[in-house]
């Protein structure tokens, strides 16, 4: 039987020996660019294929048509993923004939999506293991092939616990694999009530919280000891990891507080941590009682977070942003960042817009999605005190595609936040959308007078404005009745750096800015929908956050059970008027030079475009009364100096992927011996 294997890690040498014992020819093995921080402690998979003369590869996007098309033509019966990090598509998953086989470390449908193992730790879970099961495009949740049961004890962290896991991996191989080969496997579904999800976790996740029992303290510590970044905390502004420790007992004192330096114990919101293994940043490992030596640590001093007795500090305020990455996510995420005085927590599939604040100070992020990693965004709620969810599909080529999940996401899965914020009491801060006005006829669009009017039925269009609508409409009524303290903000036309991608605009899936640059970037004609007649008032990104940013202050609660609108009404101009624009501005551009010639203008019909069903208004230009009224708020950027830089964010960021594209194939050949080191 003919296999592609995707592999990475011990989990990856394991599986890959378990399909040579039982006959499995091995056309091609795929696996990551070795983490030198890893291979210290775990084994190289491209080191084993190459030892063995499997033709080894390490694509960056093992998704991208020239690799799905390489693997096409090797013509394999079956692949396997073990450990491999990249969630394949649809492409890849319909190429063998057999199907496709991950190893997912825990018992499905609980624990599926990233880090399992330490997941499992953390919540102070007894029992795991590994599980075979068929592969679809939603991750870890095909059908179960088999499982094979390890327990957890309470001293076991991601190491010894990888180490049972990868034995029962073997184990679980060695029974299943007989079976795939003969085509007699076992299969069933998974329950879908059942299942769990959680998302990646990161170094800052690793901070201690002392509000917290000991015994999730210790979890903690246990679930991100070494080779993992470690729990940490504060002490005189000076971090320090905690690499192990163990619950003590009862305490009476604060959280955070030092009881005793020899031991070193340390109450917690219940019982109290003795601390075994420590170390300050920069520093030794150490035992708890030379740590409490060495920074002179006395009974009554406090860890951070928890405030010292007799600090009066007001505590920064906690913001949840549910689509942290998107356009407004992430530069609101800045912005409450750089105040200084709020704590960001965040979830979103995807990190590439974030990166600046991953490592950052009050920054906490979980890569998930709100529609499966329900119970993270449940407890978040109950947790932060601001809401902002600012998840939904945006743009009029996915409405036409897809109009059930853009009422789905839009309406469907929004709304359990809004009864989860009612529920627990706290402030929702939620993004309504120009489009609710639809085809109201009035000049400005104003939050307390104007009509929300939308098409004819047959018009699909409209469906995304309808579920805004319909959710505002609950979220007013949640308020009045039953006390919800909410915020709607329409933002009009909003652009700048990281509006959308040109890969997302190469399908459709863009704002019209986005569509604009890519033809100019790929030498294509600026497709202008029904002549690029209609108007909209283009509003910076930087001068819309700053409004959203007074919105979430709330100063004397004067937003409170407010509407409003977020827009430049003096950046006004036509689609067509706006191509003109960029097109003048790119051929000023430094880089013009790196980019196509300009192909000119093309008129294309709106149903040709987008479909039958497609239906949009001529202007959409916002009054911005309640924003001057309530926030002394007023848009300062014109509309040129908005265009040029998100011109030159999209052309800096295309030379700058183009560079380290050609970068990253050099490494990639270097690290499977194509090419000869640097000297």
């Amino acid at each position: 039987m003919r296999a592609i294997v995707l592999a990475y890690h011990d989990m990856g040498v394991v599986g890959l020996e378990a399909l040579l014992r039982h006959g499995f020819d091995v056309a091609a093995v795929f696996t990551h660019v070795d983490d030198p921080g890893e291979t210290q402690w775990a084994a190289s998979v491209a080191e084993w294929a190459a030892s063995r003369g499997v033709p080894v590869h390490a694509p960056s996007d093992i998704n991208h048509p020239k690799w799905v098309e390489r693997i096409r033509t090797l013509a394999p019966d079956v692949l396997f993923s073990f450990h491999y990090r990249t969630l394949i598509g649809k492409p890849l998953l319909d190429t063998p004939a057999s199907g496709c086989f991950n190893l997912h470390p825990s018992l499905l449908p609980a624990y599926r999506g990233r880090c399992p193992v330490n997941w499992m730790i953390l919540r102070g879970e007894t029992r795991t293991g590994m599980t075979l099961h068929h592969m679809t495009q939603r991750p870890d949740a095909g059908d179960i092939v088999g499982a094979c049961p390890v327990n957890i004890s309470a001293d076991d962290t991601p190491g010894t616990l990888m180490g049972k896991l990868t034995q029962a991996a073997a184990e679980l191989l060695d029974e299943l694999l007989p079976l795939i080969r003969a085509g007699t496997a076992p299969r069933r579904a998974q329950n879908e009530s059942d299942a769990t999800y959680f998302g990646r976790r990161r170094p800052e996740d690793g901070r201690i919280d002392w509000r917290r029992s000991a015994e999730d303290v210790r979890n903690l510590v246990r679930a991100v000891t070494k080779p993992y970044p470690g729990a940490f905390m504060y002490s005189g502004g000076r971090k320090v990891f905690c690499w192990k420790a163990a619950v003590h007992g009862r305490a009476i004192a604060a959280p955070g507080e030092v009881v005793s330096t020899d031991p070193l114990i340390v109450a917690c919101g219940t019982g109290s941590l003795r601390i075994e293994l420590a170390q300050p940043d920069g520093g030794v490992c150490m035992s708890g009682e030379q740590l409490a030596r060495e920074m002179h640590l006395v009974p009554g001093a406090a860890f951070g977070l928890s405030l010292g007795r007799g600090d009066t500090r007001r505590p920064r305020t906690s913001v949840l942003i549910l689509g942290v990455n998107g356009f407004i996510g992430n530069a609101l995420g800045r912005r409450l960042l750089a105040s200084g005085r709020y704590e960001v927590h965040g979830m979103d599939i995807r990190c590439d817009n974030i990166d600046a604040m991953l490592g950052q100070e009050g920054f906490h992020f979980c890569e998930g999605d709100i529609s499966i990693h329900r119970d993270w965004v449940h407890d978040h709620i109950r947790e932060c005190d601001v809401v902002v969810p600012l998840v939904a599909v945006a743009t009029p080529i996915e409405y036409m595609r897809d109009p059930l999940k853009v009422f789905e996401l839009g309406f469907e899965h929004n709304l359990r936040i809004v009864r989860a914020c009612a529920r627990f009491g706290k402030r929702l801060v939620f993004p309504s959308t120009s489009e609710v006005y639809g085809m109201c006829e009035d000049d400005q669009f104003d939050e307390d007078t104007s009509n929300l009017v939308t098409g004819p039925i047959e018009r699909q269009r409209w469906i995304y404005a309808c579920s805004k609508q319909l959710l505002d409409r609950v979220i007013w009524a949640y308020g009045a009745q039953h006390g919800l303290p909410f915020t709607l903000f329409r933002p009009f036309n909003w652009i700048g750096p990281r509006l959308d991608s040109l890969d997302a605009a190469r399908i459709g899936s863009s704002r019209v800015v986005t569509q604009l640059i890519l033809a100019l970037v790929e030498g294509q004609p600026i497709q202008l929908v029904d002549g690029g007649r209609q108007r909209r008032c283009f509003t910076d990104v930087a001068d819309g956050v700053e409004c959203l940013y007074r919105i979430i202050e709330n100063d004397g609660g004067r937003c409170d059970g407010r509407i409003i609108n977020i827009g430049n009404p003096d950046n006004e101009l036509s689609i067509r008027a706006l191509a003109a624009m960029l097109a003048d501005l790119f051929e000023q551009h430094p880089l013009r030079d790196r980019f196509p010639p300009f192909a000119g203008f093309q008129e294309v019909d709106a149903e040709v475009f987008y479909g039958p069903g497609y239906q949009d208004i001529e202007r959409r230009r916002p009054s911005i009364r309640n924003a001057r009224r309530l926030l002394g708020w007023a848009p300062q950027r014109g509309v040129e100096d908005a265009v040029a830089t998100t011109l030159d964010f999209f052309l800096c960021d295309v030379v700058g992927r183009e560079a380290a594209k050609s970068i990253a194939e050099i490494e990639t050949k270097r690290a499977v011996g194509m090419v000869a080191p640097t000297p």
